[in-house]
C-alpha cells in the first residue's frame, strides 16, 4: 500500500515536471521569437503572441520611461513612433543569455545599432511574463543613459 502511494507521488511530480519542462522550453521560444518579429518589416506579426491584456513597459528615468504601452500602443506607436523614429535602420539584437521558469523569461540581449545621432550599443534585460499560454507584459531594461545621451544627444550635467 504505501509502495503504492509512493510511486503514484513519484509519478504525478514526473509529469508536473516534464510539463513545466515544456512549459518553458515553449516560454522561451516565444520571448526569442518575439523580438524578431516585432523588429521586423511587419511588426504587427508578433501580435498574435500576446495576450489580450498585453503591456509594455521601457523601464528607467528617461521621458520614454515608466509609460505602459497596451496591445494596440505597442504595436501602433511604440514600434513605428518611439523605436523607427529612433533608430531608423532598424537593431540587431542578439541574445546572449536566457533565465526562465514555468511563468516567465528574462531575455539578455546586445545590441547594435546607428541611431539618429550615430552608433548606440546597448545591453538589455527584456523581462517576460504569459498567461494563457501567450505574453502578457514586457518590461524593457537597458542603459538609458545611452538612451538619453546617445539618442536624445541629453548632457550630463553635474549637480552642485
Amino acid at each position: 500500500m504505501k509502495l503504492k502511494n509512493l510511486s503514484l507521488i513519484l509519478a504525478t511530480i514526473f509529469l508536473i515536471s516534464c510539463t513545466n519542462s515544456n512549459e518553458i522550453e515553449l516560454n522561451k521560444k516565444m520571448a526569442g521569437d518575439f523580438l524578431d518579429l516585432a523588429l521586423s518589416e511587419n511588426p504587427k506579426s508578433a501580435q498574435p503572441l500576446t495576450h489580450a491584456e498585453f503591456t509594455f513597459t521601457f523601464m528607467g528615468e528617461t521621458e520614454i520611461s515608466n509609460i505602459p504601452f497596451d496591445r494596440d500602443t505597442y504595436f501602433d506607436d511604440w514600434i513605428p513612433n518611439v523605436v523607427g523614429a529612433l533608430l531608423p535602420n532598424g537593431i540587431t539584437l542578439t541574445t546572449t543569455d536566457m533565465i526562465a521558469d514555468a511563468n516567465g523569461v528574462a531575455v539578455i540581449m546586445e545590441g547594435d545599432a546607428e541611431g539618429i545621432n550615430g552608433e548606440y550599443d546597448n545591453k538589455y534585460v527584456f523581462v517576460y511574463k504569459f498567461k494563457d499560454g501567450k505574453i502578457l507584459s514586457i518590461n524593457e531594461y537597458n542603459s538609458d543613459l545611452l538612451v538619453a545621451t546617445r539618442l536624445y544627444k541629453n548632457k550630463l550635467v553635474p549637480l552642485d
